[in-house]
């Protein structure tokens, strides 16, 4: 239930996007849309009591996320009052021992992080490390910055014809790859899954036409690839991408509509 909500979710927003005002009655109309693509009735009771699990089970996850954030923090300020004694008295072997210590709780914290910023399924960052950590709180960007809109335009294709398992298949190829060829380029950037089968991807100092090189060589060389499942399916691990420059201040979701109308007036070409 809860991978389908997701689906439905993004899916509507995937479509609403590019409107400027998005009423209360839109959306719902577009979600109960999408809804019955995934077949799943909105009104039905059954819909009823397995959302009322979800938002149980989720509130639990919450809860168990926050109780686990006290600990460590419990933690670490037991490890600070301790390392200021162990300074206080020069106590070098103490002060070993809690570096240790500190060492498990940074990995702990770590962990914390990333199960709350980090994509389930592509393990690049989510859409709550974009708007929480990248952007401001106004959804607008803090630096200057080259942004890249990746979209896997077959995803719903390969997922309606053969299964979902492939599709995700397709995601994590393709998230993988791009981060292994942005790094072979030591170009400084984040990439973030945005909707289902949209990446965003952030680069600092970088040259507009040198990374429109990057991508088009990118591009084609994963166009020229194929990709086989265990099952003998054969697919091709191909996307659609627009880029421009953007500037600190400038408004996230004003880029991101403007970079999807690129892709959109290049697939009509």
């Amino acid at each position: 239930m809860k991978t389908k909500l997701k689906e439905i979710t993004n899916s509507t927003v995937n479509e609403l996007l590019s409107n400027e005002i998005i009423l209360p009655s839109n959306y719902f109309q577009c979600f109960d849309k999408h809804a019955k693509n995934v077949e799943i009735d909105i009104d039905s009771e059954s819909f009823e009591k397995e959302l009322s699990e979800l938002i149980l089970l989720e509130f639990n996850t919450i809860n168990d996320y926050v109780n686990e954030a006290v600990k460590t923090i419990d933690s670490a300020a037991s490890l600070t009052l301790e390392a200021q004694e162990a300074i206080k008295n020069q106590n070098t072997l103490l002060l070993k021992n809690l570096y240790s210590k500190i060492k498990i709780l940074q990995s702990e914290l770590q962990n914390i992080t990333d199960n709350v910023y980090k994509d389930y399924l592509t393990k690049v960052h989510n859409k709550k490390w974009l708007y929480h950590k990248y952007l401001s709180k106004k959804a607008n960007f803090k630096k200057d910055a080259l942004v890249i809109l990746i979209d896997a335009a077959d995803y719903e294709y390969i997922m309606k014809t053969y299964n979902k398992l492939i599709s995700n298949n397709l995601l994590i190829y393709i998230a993988t790859y791009l981060q292994k060829k942005f790094k072979e380029e030591n170009l400084n950037f984040e990439i973030s899954r945005y909707l289902t089968n949209k990446f965003i991807i952030t680069v600092d100092e970088a040259d507009l036409n040198q990374l429109e090189i990057i991508m088009s060589t990118i591009s084609s060389l994963l166009y020229n690839t194929t990709l086989k499942s265990n099952s003998g399916i054969m697919i091709k691990p191909t996307f659609d991408y627009s880029i421009m420059q953007v500037k600190k201040d400038s408004s996230f979701h004003e880029s991101i509509d403007s970079l999807i109308k690129k892709i959109q007036e290049t697939k009509k070409k």
